[in-house]
C-alpha cells in the first residue's frame, strides 16, 4: 500500500498511514506543489511538471540532455524532460535549461489548452483579430505511451495584463464559459 499523500510504502494495508496519519483513499497530492492530481494515471504534475519518481523509474524517463541521468520533472512550458542538473526552478514549477521559459511564466498566462493544432489555430485567429497579442506552445504530452512520438498539448497565451481582454472577448464569441473561472 502506498500513502496518497507522503508516498511512504508498505507491504500491508493501513488505515492511517504510519508517516503521516493520512488515511487509504483520500486524494492524491503533488509532493512537489501539493495540487490534486489523478492517482492512476500521475505520471508528473501537469501544475509544476514534477515527475512521479516510482514511475519515472519504471519507465525509464530520462533526462533529454543528459541521457545517463534520470528525469526529475517535465518543463511546464515545452515538455522537455530535465535532470536535476539541468531543471530550473521557477516557485514551483520546473523548467528546462532555455532562459525565454521564465519570462513566458512571468509575462504570460495560459488561457486554454487544446490537444489538437487546428483547435488552437481556431482561438489563435479570434483573439489576433481582436488585437490580443497571443503565442502558441506545443509540448510533447508526457503522459502519453505512445513513444516515440507523443501526441501534443497545444497552450494559447496571452500576456498577462490582457486576460480579462481575452476571457470577454471568449465570452462573446460563446467559447467561454464561467466555471473556468476558477482555473485562472
Amino acid at each position: 500500500m502506498i500513502c496518497s499523500n507522503c508516498g511512504f510504502v508498505s507491504a500491508n494495508d493501513f488505515s492511517r498511514c504510519p508517516q503521516c496519519g493520512t488515511e487509504p483513499g483520500s486524494p492524491w497530492h503533488c509532493r512537489n506543489c501539493g495540487e490534486q492530481i489523478d492517482a492512476e494515471s500521475y505520471l508528473y504534475c501537469a501544475n509544476c511538471g514534477a515527475i512521479n519518481e516510482e514511475k519515472a523509474v519504471n519507465e525509464g524517463i530520462v533526462c533529454d540532455n543528459h541521457v545517463d541521468n534520470r528525469a526529475i520533472g517535465f518543463c511546464v512550458v515545452c515538455g522537455k524532460a530535465v535532470c536535476a542538473e539541468c531543471a530550473e526552478n521557477f516557485g514551483s514549477k520546473i523548467l528546462c535549461d532555455d532562459p525565454e521559459h521564465r519570462q513566458y511564466l512571468q509575462k504570460w498566462k495560459v488561457i486554454r489548452t487544446f490537444d489538437f493544432e487546428y483547435e488552437a489555430a481556431i482561438l489563435y485567429a479570434n483573439l489576433e483579430q481582436q488585437g490580443i497579442e497571443t503565442q502558441v506552445f506545443t509540448k510533447m504530452n508526457p503522459d502519453s505511451a505512445e513513444a516515440p512520438v507523443r501526441p501534443t498539448i497545444v497552450e494559447i497565451l496571452v500576456r498577462d495584463n490582457k486576460l480579462g481582454d481575452a476571457k470577454d472577448i471568449l465570452r462573446t464569441l460563446g467559447l467561454w464559459e464561467e466555471d473556468e473561472e476558477e482555473e485562472f
